[in-house]
């Protein structure tokens, strides 16, 4: 069994391929990534063995984090619970990707696994945006030859929210259930204002950013593959027909990827 895991700032997403590589079917677990709470992921993944009576053992372990102050545990806890050494996503990986980026090592472990995932799942003569929305919403440019060329990160929708909320006396941050197509633009309370901001203006910030990639990039649309990704592309793109593919494991399946690139079926 091939074991992922993507570390993201507000939560732990473990992918688990149990009959890798013969099959990349793929059973997800989440957790918080608060450090009080790390021990339940070995326990989570030790249960969900036991639970579908799979008779594989972990052969080996990726790792994708954006936290460096929780690797040291989560490896621990890994090789401890299951004796495998848990492998973290750098650079120093074969990756298939050129990233053109100053300096190199600034780029976040997720954006590689994203960039590798993009690259080998999609159009290989289209060039690829990704729009991951989590913590922060990030857009990520690869060529159509393979090339990291950069992106943009922006807030994401609740650290906007919390912002607004924290920084601000009478603004309350406000409940993501509650937001739809049938929110208003025009806002005629602060708490519709507030929605109108987050729904209405991220629509529009994603729809105005990925114009302005294509248009510096001297392409049409349809020279292109747009993949939203995160825990609310789902909402964003109920309400725009930009995306090829919504795809919330992305992350996941290119760790899954890298760790063939390196280490094939070993």
């Amino acid at each position: 069994m091939l074991v992922v895991i993507d570390i993201g700032n507000s939560k732990i997403k473990i992918g688990l391929y149990p009959n890798y590589p013969e099959n990349t079917e793929l059973d997800i677990l989440y957790f918080d990534n608060k450090i009080s709470k790390l021990k339940e992921i070995s326990e989570g993944i030790a249960n969900y063995i036991k639970s579908s009576n799979n008779k594989n053992f972990i052969n080996a372990c990726i790792i994708s984090s954006v936290v460096p102050n929780l690797n040291k545990d989560i490896s621990y806890l890994i090789n401890n619970k299951f004796n495998v050494k848990p492998i973290f996503v750098n650079l120093d990986l074969n990756t298939g990707v050129k990233f053109n980026y100053n300096p190199v090592s600034d780029i976040g472990a997720d954006r590689i696994a994203d960039s590798v995932a993009v690259n080998n799942l999609y159009p290989k003569n289209l060039h690829k945006i990704v729009i991951d929305f989590g913590t922060a919403t990030v857009f990520e440019v690869i060529s159509n030859n393979g090339n990291f060329l950069g992106g943009s990160i922006f807030p994401g929708l609740e650290i906007a929210s919390k912002a607004l909320a924290e920084k601000t006396s009478l603004l309350k941050d406000i409940n993501f259930e509650d937001l739809d197509s049938n929110q208003k633009i025009i806002g005629n309370s602060t708490d519709e204002s507030l929605k109108s901001s987050l729904f209405w203006g991220y629509i529009s910030l994603t729809e105005g950013m990925v114009k302005k990639i294509l248009d510096e990039l001297k392409i049409t649309k349809e020279e292109a593959f747009i993949v939203g990704t995160g825990g609310f592309a789902s909402l964003i793109s109920n309400h725009v027909s930009i995306f090829d593919k919504i795809e919330p494991n992305l992350t996941l399946e290119g760790l899954r990827i890298i760790y063939q690139l390196n280490y094939g079926k070993n």
